[in-house]
């Protein structure tokens, strides 16, 4: 089974974690976890052995799945520091405890790392939007009429014009073909 590997950064009220068992990361904006947007990789996750969720959970992230818009590969840019914090100190754990030998499931760290990796932040839409409606809108150019049957008769001549010139010199240097 391929698992989605995408995380959001989730601002938690005073209650804290469903899982109560996270680290909780802190920033200017309070108190964050990670949370995976995949229910089936938080499975995963929770099916691994102790020592892999402890590295995950010490890290700041939480064992349930979060509900989430974003398509696959993007995250919120305004995730940009709290997410950093996390990563670093899941990497932190990783180099500290290691994962040697250790049961991992159907949890795959080289996806993970892949898939962290490669994330994005989502494109602001909203700007996007506003400078689309701002240009007016314009019918696309007609493309010119290919000449292709009179650009194929003057390839012919040509070309014919060239096949007699050879053909008379060959005649008069006394060669046949």
């Amino acid at each position: 089974m391929v698992l989605e590997y995408d995380f959001d950064i989730v601002t938690i009220d005073d209650g804290g974690t469903k899982s109560g068992s996270a680290k909780i990361a802190t920033s200017a904006d309070g108190a964050v976890c990670a949370m995976f947007r995949s229910a089936q990789t938080a499975e995963a996750l929770r099916h691994s052995s102790p020592k892999i969720r402890f590295i995950f959970e010490d890290a700041g992230f939480a064992l349930e799945p979060t509900e989430s818009d974003l398509p696959h590969g993007f995250y919120r840019p305004e995730e940009n520091v709290e997410r950093e914090l996390v990563l670093r100190a899941l990497f932190a754990n990783i180099r500290a405890i290691g994962v040697k030998g250790e049961h991992r499931g159907e949890f795959d760290f080289w996806q993970f790392l892949e898939n962290v990796k490669t994330a994005r932040p989502q494109p602001e839409t909203r700007r996007q939007a506003q400078v689309r409606t701002s240009e007016p809108q314009q019918p696309p150019k007609p493309k010119a009429k290919r000449r292709s049957i009179q650009g194929r008769i003057g390839f012919a001549l040509g070309l014919a014009v060239v096949v007699i010139a050879v053909l008379r010199y060959l005649a008069a240097a006394g060669a046949t073909p």
